[in-house]
């Protein structure tokens, strides 16, 4: 399960980061992900066959970046199988609030942080469940999911310098928190683009060699850091599967 959980916290960041220094000037939070709209699809690792699809739609206003997610099933009919819902303050990258609901399953989480620092986590484990209620503290090394893209982003030249910063990745599906880093592992070559492919990873080298790779392929399009291929554990439970490894491919609309 250690691999589901820690891609669900990333598709899915309160640090203290460097800001990112591009190759003329830092980018603001409002460039870091200047679109609309992403569009994914999630494939088999080893048949590229397709599993499943999804939309992300992002509104920026008033200092905040809200993303909705919704994954469907691969065939004709386009099923909902799990959604997602972030509000994230674009400065310091604060989540206001999270949710996330997987159809198939029943697992439900909603979290807040209604007085900040002290987020409070409701979390439903299945269909029929009672909820659980916690409470957790937020630092300025708290990484969440869905704010990971900010991180690497704001961190891109560190990272390319060698760089691994580590955070506080904290997990609302496991109602915890786990030291991780990320780092530059390789530069590829995909689809007649230069990619620089970003290693999301336990910092504990002991943990790291019982967790999957997970990897984050970046393309610098004007100037920024966009994502254009993941390759790694999935959060969608395929045919009951939460553990398979697959790739997810994006195009965005501005």
């Amino acid at each position: 399960m250690i691999m589901r959980f820690a891609f669900l916290s990333l598709l899915s960041l309160v640090c203290a980061i460097t800001p990112l220094a591009s190759q003329e000037a830092a980018l603001t939070p409002e460039q870091e992900l200047p679109f609309k709209k992403i569009n994914f699809r999630v494939l088999d690792i080893k048949t590229n066959a397709p599993l499943a699809t999804g939309i992300e739609t992002i509104v920026i206003s008033s200092g905040k970046i809200t993303k909705n997610t919704e994954y469907f099933t691969a065939d004709k009919g386009r099923s909902v199988i799990q959604s997602e819902f972030a509000t994230t303050d674009l400065k310091n990258l604060t989540i206001n609030e999270y949710k996330f609901k997987n159809n198939q399953t029943g697992e439900q989480v909603e979290l807040s942080m209604p007085v900040p620092p002290l987020a409070r986590l409701k979390y439903v484990a299945k269909t029929n469940d009672k909820s659980e209620n916690f409470d957790y503290r937020w630092s300025n090394q708290t990484v969440v999911g869905k704010t990971l893209h900010h991180y690497i982003v704001r961190n891109w030249m560190g990272l390319l310098g060698g760089k691994s910063p580590e955070f506080e990745l904290f997990v609302p599906m496991k109602r915890d928190h786990f030291k991780f880093r990320v780092r530059r592992d390789r530069d590829v070559k995909l689809k007649d683009q230069q990619a620089h492919v970003i290693s999301l990873e336990p910092a504990n080298w002991a943990i790291r060699a019982l967790v999957p790779r997970m990897d984050f392929f970046y393309a610098v399009k004007s100037g920024v850091p966009v994502l254009v291929r993941y390759e790694g554990a999935t959060t969608v439970a395929i045919n009951g599967d939460d553990q398979k490894e697959v790739a997810i491919e994006f195009e965005y609309e501005s």
